[in-house]
């Protein structure tokens, strides 16, 4: 019980911002995303479609040059989960310990306080449900082909999504490198 209202308080935090500067690169699951060169999978992926977000999707890795105020920002956190709905809904869970067990019934507890919609090339557009306000936009691509020659399970693989967080110039502030969980 403990445990899944740490993910109701985590979950909740998705919005927060805070006072104290930390930046990503400082956490090992972002230094990894670095590594992977995921700025450069251009020819091997394409922009996201609407069919192409629904289900599960867990974090592999992220990186960032942005700086939090928030050193406990649910951004920086190592395990995430997010769900995105036919119907256009999304739900985010973050952790400091590995989430585990069914996604599904992980995020019956979460309440759906955001929608989403795929605009354009890619551009996926988060809103609060009651205000119908822009809450985030990203920039999302489909990793459309595997990397050669490698076992590394935080390689891009075929299918995995790179979402680029957006900041109101356009200039890219977070990218999150997620992969589909088994129904």
């Amino acid at each position: 019980m403990a445990r899944w209202l740490g993910v109701f308080v985590l979950a909740g935090c998705l919005g927060v911002a805070g006072w104290c500067p930390a930046e990503a690169k400082d956490h090992a699951v972002a230094k990894s995303l670095t590594r992977t060169g995921l700025a450069t999978h251009g020819q091997f992926s394409r922009a996201c479609a609407a069919d192409d977000l629904p289900g599960n999707w867990q974090l592999v890795a992220f990186d960032s040059s942005y700086r939090f105020r928030n050193p406990q920002a649910p951004y920086l956190f190592p395990h995430q989960a997010f769900q995105y709905s036919q119907r256009g809904g999304v739900k985010s869970a973050h952790s400091l310990q590995r989430l585990s067990g069914d996604p599904d019934q992980l995020f019956e507890a979460v309440p759906l306080d955001m929608t989403y919609r795929v605009e354009g090339k890619g551009r996926v557009v988060l809103k609060t449900k009651e205000h119908d306000e822009t809450v985030e936009t990203w920039s999302c691509r489909v990793i459309t082909k595997d990397p050669e020659g490698t076992g590394d399970q935080i390689m891009p693989q075929r299918g995995d999504l790179v979402m680029t967080l957006m900041g109101s110039h356009g200039q890219g502030l977070f990218v999150r490198h997620l992969r589909k969980q088994a129904a």
